[in-house]
């Protein structure tokens, strides 16, 4: 099948009708993101989508649909010429019409057209795609990105590849009616070999060894099967975690990285806020900073006012012991008699002694008698008001007395405080508060150093955390939670892998041991020498039947290697092709325990290659596509065309023109849409004419609105 012609009408951003026209080998088709290639490639899929009628308004042009007006309709088609015996076309479409309330559809066709020999006929485009371009042909054909180009993926791809292209189907139903009648034998033989008198009872003996023997074949076969698909579960996981090996390894370094800058730049925020600036000017007394020139001249100036008290205090007691000392003279005076002797203290006689003398008119000191009127008397009246004056001026020298000795010239300690102020302040707390203006100053420059290493921590810390998002997206844009889950499975699989492929060693010793006995016990089943001669004939019968089933079963095997090597050394003739002077290694076909095939890289020293580039990943897939490809020409006498969509996004521009060069010059039929060729917005003209294919431009149609999809429109240009 040769793809000779496609019609894009209204699909998407196809508005309109839009053409390709496609040689038999390479067509490229080049559009920049958002230009319309996937739109390309989904056309072509829903064309051949065969398995449902899809006639949704989301695949209608948005351009087309907002220059229609109520009543108006079109249509959405999508047709492919091509050459299959003969030449046919195939045309799916639909009507879309403007409503009052919005758009329906209608009309649904999926019609096909061809030449019966004489005229062009109509036939139904489903049943002409499935005769001619099946969805399993289409399954090896069409692919939208790298991710999709392992075909073995698929449980089924390998067995639905066989049974097209490899004689091992013939061998089928040769293997199941051998084994059936081998079996069928079997029990004929050992229903007979009872009944056979010489050999009836070591016959029953044999039997029910063999039966208990085969029984623990078959579950050690089964656990071996077992043990082999979970050792290559775990592979295929080990190898999908190895994949990310480097990548989760390198995210736990990372990780580990991220987290010691993080709390180093926690810690170095603590110490940032462990004291604040404000708070301190109270908490910490920084707000005396400035006080140590004030505390100086505050000290000299309690000083000052501590000596100036202490001589007004001692002029003030001078003033006042004089004062004192007046009393005392005056007090002096008073008692000094005229003839300069001593008087008699004025207490003695007491008061009560001069009244009672009074009284009793006589003077009891000398014991003369003192009447009343008598100058004796008077003498002893005046004493007693002398005595009384006595008491009086007594007590005012003693108020007056206690009044200076009471006077005090600073009534206030006021001083004497704010001289312990000064005392209080100086010492150890001055020191204190002169070292206030160095300790803000320290801690200033300290906030100023831990606050410039915080900004580098936080730098770093940004800088881990891109160096993370760069290696996600290396890593095929995988989440965290994937890497670090990864990082930790990959130990435990291999420990569980190792267990497993230890046990399968051990089971599979069992198994040689009890095979080893079967075989045994088997053939001395096998030579008894019956006494019936149809119990003989039964026994050659048996033999014969296993025999040609034992030689159906190796040549179903022995086909299917030959076939998966020959698709191999096809594979790796396109390999070295299409890698052209670069490393490529050996593509390998491994058929797993549990049917599946696997797609390996391999040195040729038989060393596996286990993470190969994006590039030999792409190249290895395509290689194999390639192979099937010609397989489908060998044994079907058909080609089909490849479609790619993105298949090259992991090459470089030298790698990328090497490999066009190759498909430019391989006779089969590629259709490959890419972004490749382009160089800010423009086609690198000189690469395309190194080339001698089809190129076909896709673009935007310029003055788009940015935000409205019914702006946006593909244009189509035809380079060559």
């Amino acid at each position: 099948m040769i793809i000779k012609e496609l019609t894009i009408k209204n699909f998407r951003s196809y508005y309109g009708e839009s053409i390709f026209e496609f040689s038999d080998g390479l067509t490229l088709i080049i559009g920049d993101n958002g230009d319309g290639k996937s739109t390309f490639f989904e056309a072509i899929k829903w064309l051949l989508d065969t398995s449902k009628e899809n006639a949704s308004l989301d695949n209608v042009s948005e351009m087309r649909k907002s220059k229609m007006e109520v009543g108006d309709s079109d249509t959405l088609s999508v047709s492919m010429v091509f050459e299959h015996n003969g030449e046919k076309s195939v045309e799916k479409s639909f009507l879309f019409e403007r409503t009052e309330n919005g758009f329906r559809t209608s009309n649904f066709s999926f019609r096909g057209f061809e030449t019966n020999g004489i005229e062009r006929e109509q036939v139904s485009g489903k049943l002409l795609m499935d005769r001619c371009f099946d969805a399993f042909i289409q399954r090896f054909s069409m692919f939208k990105g790298e991710s999709t180009l392992n075909v073995f993926d698929n449980p089924t791809a390998l067995k639905e590849l066989v049974d097209k292209y490899s004689d091992v189907r013939k061998f089928d139903e040769l293997v199941d009616l051998s084994e059936y009648l081998d079996e069928l034998s079997r029990k004929q033989y050992d229903k007979e070999s009872k009944s056979d008198k010489k050999i009836a009872e070591e016959s029953k003996r044999l039997q029910v060894e063999i039966s208990r023997l085969a029984g623990e074949i078959s579950e050690k076969k089964r656990d071996i099967r077992e043990k082999e698909s979970a050792i290559s579960i775990y592979s295929t996981r080990l190898s999908e975690l190895e994949e990310h090996q480097e990548a989760s390894e390198k995210y736990k370094t990372i990780s580990e990285r991220e987290k010691n800058k993080e709390t180093e730049l926690n810690r170095h925020r603590g110490l940032l806020a462990s004291v604040n600036l404000n708070t301190s000017l109270l908490d910490k007394m920084w707000i005396l900073c400035l006080f140590p020139n004030i505390l100086k001249e505050f000290k000299e100036k309690s000083s000052m006012l501590s000596k100036e008290k202490r001589k007004q205090e001692k002029d003030f007691i001078e003033i006042r012991a004089k004062e004192l000392g007046r009393l005392e003279v005056q007090k002096e005076i008073l008692g000094t008699l005229t003839n300069g002797a001593t008087a008699l203290p004025w207490y003695l006689p007491d008061q009560e002694t001069m009244e009672e003398m009074i009284h009793d008119e006589v003077c009891k000191v000398c014991g003369r008698p003192a009447h009343k009127g008598s100058p004796e008397y008077d003498f002893m009246v005046n004493k007693l008001n002398e005595f009384k004056r006595h008491l009086e001026q007594k007590a005012k020298d003693e108020e007056e007395k206690k009044k200076i000795e009471q006077k005090q010239l600073f009534c206030n300690s006021y001083i004497e405080e704010i001289h312990n102020m000064s005392i209080s302040l100086g010492g150890t707390n001055e020191q204190r508060i002169v070292g206030i203006a160095n300790e803000i100053k320290e801690r200033l420059e300290l906030n100023e150093t831990i606050s410039a290493k915080i900004k580098k921590l936080e730098e770093d810390v940004q800088e881990v955390k891109d160096e993370k998002a760069r290696l996600l997206i290396q890593a095929g844009n995988v989440s965290e939670a994937v890497l670090e889950k990864d990082f930790k499975d990959i130990k435990g699989l291999f420990e569980q892998k190792e267990r497993a492929g230890n046990r399968l060693v051990q089971l599979k010793q069992e198994l040689e041991g009890l095979e080893k006995q079967y075989e045994e016990v088997n053939n001395k089943y096998e030579e008894l020498d019956p006494g019936n001669s149809m119990v003989r004939v039964c026994r050659d019968v048996n033999r014969t039947l296993k025999a040609i089933a034992i030689a159906f079963r190796n040549a179903k095997e022995l086909n299917l290697n030959q076939f998966l090597h020959e698709l191999e050394d096809r594979a790796n003739v396109y390999m070295e092709k299409l890698s052209a002077k670069d490393f490529h290694g050996l593509v390998r076909l491994i058929k797993m325990a549990d049917g599946n095939t696997v797609i390996k890289l391999y040195s040729s020293n038989k060393t596996e290659i286990k993470n190969p580039s994006g590039s030999q990943e792409t190249i290895k897939y395509i290689s194999v596509l390639f192979a099937i490809s010609d397989f489908t020409h060998q044994k079907r006498d058909e080609d089909y065309p490849l479609i790619f969509d993105a298949a090259t996004s992991s090459f470089g521009e030298a790698k990328e023109q090497d490999f066009y060069n190759v498909i430019d010059n391989i006779k089969k039929q590629c259709i490959i849409v890419t972004k490749d060729f382009i160089s800010d917005g423009e086609i690198r003209q000189d690469d395309i004419n190194k080339l001698s294919c089809s190129v076909y431009r896709i673009k935007k149609a310029e003055n788009f609105n940015a935000s409205d999809l019914s702006t946006i429109r593909t244009k189509v240009t035809k380079i060559r």
